[in-house]
């Protein structure tokens, strides 16, 4: 009777774990695995609530992978709704009016214009690293003209272990301007050292879905040493705006840094 009792109950709990969950609900949806009702009697209604963090520093704290992509949280110093891409911390929608009073990436506390990279960052110490860095790590102290944490890298290719020996491209998030119809201004900063015949960097701006003449940066010569600031005029009536960095580097000793990237509104 008991070996009865206890096979049972061994079928009520798989049973169980393979039907779908309601909450505020007895019929949750059979297309779904978890279903939410706002209300029990349609008197009293409650939302969704997403896990919030106070700070950018919290968030950075939660340190999800490249496995974590689909990761929500609400900043509450920036009043961002946010999703992990698997490369960064992507805006879903921010509170206030980013398009009126611009979109910034510094890799520090202003991290409203998203991005994704197509290659994965790496660290690879001194032979390679690829992602969000500071000139305290090692060699990246040879980029002087950058402060705080910016987008390093260091031997792309590394030696075939992580990387690419082709190009990577970081393509930020394309971002609706039509609310500043006087147009604005893209920027960012950058800077190489010691780049070689082979190493080399690009960038496209895209203006209403039409990509602009692709620009280089670098084209690297002789252990060639380069940094200054990108400016770039947005014209009235525009409505879109986007970018992408193209970048190849092979060489445990050669360096570059990207940062500031930022479309202000005129």
């Amino acid at each position: 009777m008991m070996l009865r009792l206890i096979f049972c109950s061994f079928l009520f709990i798989c049973t169980g774990m393979f039907s779908q969950v309601g909450i505020n609900t007895t019929s949750p949806s059979p297309a779904s695995i978890l279903e939410i009702s706002s209300t029990q009697d349609n008197i009293h209604f409650g939302g969704l609530m997403p896990p919030r963090v106070p700070t950018i520093a919290n968030r950075n704290s939660i340190g999800p992978s490249f496995s974590d992509i689909g990761l929500l949280v609400f900043v509450d110093e920036v009043q961002c709704l946010q999703v992990w891409n698997g490369t960064t911390w992507e805006d879903i929608h921010c509170l206030n009016e980013v398009n009126l009073l611009g979109v910034y990436q510094n890799f520090d506390l202003n991290t409203s214009w998203g991005y994704t990279s197509d290659v994965p960052f790496f660290d690879n110490g001194t032979d390679g690293y690829f992602g969000v860095t500071d000139n305290s790590n090692g060699g990246f102290s040879n980029l002087t003209t950058l402060t705080n944490q910016f987008l390093g890298i260091l031997d792309l290719d590394d030696e075939g272990v992580n990387g690419t020996s082709g190009f990577a491209t970081i393509t930020f998030n394309t971002i609706d301007i039509s609310g500043a119809p006087a147009g604005g201004t893209l920027s960012f900063s950058y800077e190489f050292f010691e780049f070689d015949t082979g190493d080399d960097a690009f960038y496209t701006v895209t203006i209403d879905g039409v990509p602009q003449a692709e620009v280089q940066l670098i084209n690297g010569l002789s252990n060639l040493s380069l940094s200054g600031n990108v400016t770039v005029p947005i014209p009235p009536g525009t409505s879109t705006v986007g970018l992408s960095i193209r970048i190849r580097q092979d060489g445990a000793s050669d360096f570059a840094g990207f940062d500031n990237f930022a479309i202000i509104p005129n």
